[in-house]
């Protein structure tokens, strides 16, 4: 199997050989490990190809060794970020809407023109039919908050601006020629990175989520269906409520943080309905475990996601101060675990 087809057939659990693995390798951890971590994706590579990995440990090695800086900058919308030098995302600084008051007046960055979408269509054929081809969405939930930021955002949620609800509205129009332009290019896939909870709850309740973002969310992944291309989501913390809203709206992938909310109650929910791409305890286990410990992680999300003749993605973040044993056993679990029952 090509990595496409196996990706695509654990998505739709047609019985790919073995689970896809895809990495995700902070710079900082290059700069723990430096050349023998980028040495181990050439002897376990990422069936969704090694460039973001490799981006990464080029990234590391522009940084250097100083790790104790601090480091601004402004993003396209206009927000001020604050970071560490080792390329976490760090914090909002200063929102690009503070107040309501500049609302009106507030503009949003130029969307891509048509040359852009023409150079991704030759790339897509490119890169097909062996590799898999995805891209990002837009954010929603998370985007707002950085535009506002936090502390005005769930202020806003709590009193129900009439503001807050054009601002969804607006991102979405802004965002859906892009979806439909590249769904139309031949990717394979559109995902959303937004993250909806905290360690123990959801950031809101389940029904403002509900009230608010969800019909938001469904025509931006309408617009993706309608193409023939598949849903991805991702959301850090507790949202195991709104996991069958997810399976419900059409999602075909979902990369929830399954440690923190049990990953045997998210199997019962949403198992066999929906392909989840893993994340292997990053909090707990990758970082703080043993060898052994990691590779029973692995053996269990195999056997609760991955016994549909798919439906699982192998996937565990390697951030700062992860254990070099962590990580070899890791990614050796991924390749002789990875098998569907």
């Amino acid at each position: 199997m090509t990595s496409r087809e196996r990706i695509l057939a654990a998505i739709e659990m047609t019985g790919p050989d073995r689970a896809p693995i895809h990495h995700y390798i902070f710079p900082g951890a290059f700069l723990d490990h430096g050349e023998k971590l980028r040495e181990l994706l050439d002897r376990y590579p990422d069936d969704f190809g090694n460039a973001g990995p490799l981006a990464n440990y080029e990234q590391s090695k522009r940084q250097g060794p100083a790790r104790d800086q601090v480091v601004e900058h402004r993003d396209a919308w206009g927000t001020l970020w604050r970071r560490s030098s080792e390329y976490t995302t760090g914090e909002v600084k200063e929102p690009a809407i503070p107040s309501w008051d500049i609302w009106p007046d507030y503009q949003f960055p130029a969307t891509p023109g048509p040359e852009h979408f023409e150079r991704f269509a030759a790339e897509v054929a490119r890169r097909h039919p062996e590799e898999f081809v995805f891209v990002g969405g837009g954010g929603l939930f998370q985007h707002i908050q950085n535009l506002r930021g936090p502390e005005n955002f769930f202020y806003d949620l709590g009193e129900d601006r009439q503001e807050l609800h054009e601002l969804c509205e607006r991102l979405v129009e802004y965002y859906l020629p892009s979806i439909r332009a590249y769904v139309a290019a031949g990717v394979d896939c559109v995902t959303w990175g937004d993250d909806w909870g905290t360690q123990t709850a959801m950031l809101c309740r389940p029904e403002t989520w509900r009230r608010i973002f969800k019909p938001h969310y469904q025509r931006m992944f309408d617009a993706v269906k309608e193409g023939g291309a598949k849903i991805w989501t991702h959301s850090d913390g507790w949202i195991l409520e709104i996991l069958p809203d997810l399976v419900e709206m059409g999602v075909n992938v979902i990369n929830p943080q399954h440690p923190c909310m049990g990953t045997r109650r998210v199997g019962e929910l949403i198992g066999g309905k929906v392909c989840v791409r893993t994340d292997i305890d990053r909090q707990g286990v990758i970082p703080f475990g043993t060898p052994a410990e990691v590779r029973a992680a692995v053996e269990e999300v195999m056997e609760v996601f991955g016994s549909h003749q798919g439906g699982v993605l192998l996937h565990g973040e390697i951030g700062p101060g992860v254990p070099w044993e962590n990580i070899e056993a890791l990614y050796r679990a991924f390749y002789e675990c990875g098998r569907y029952r």
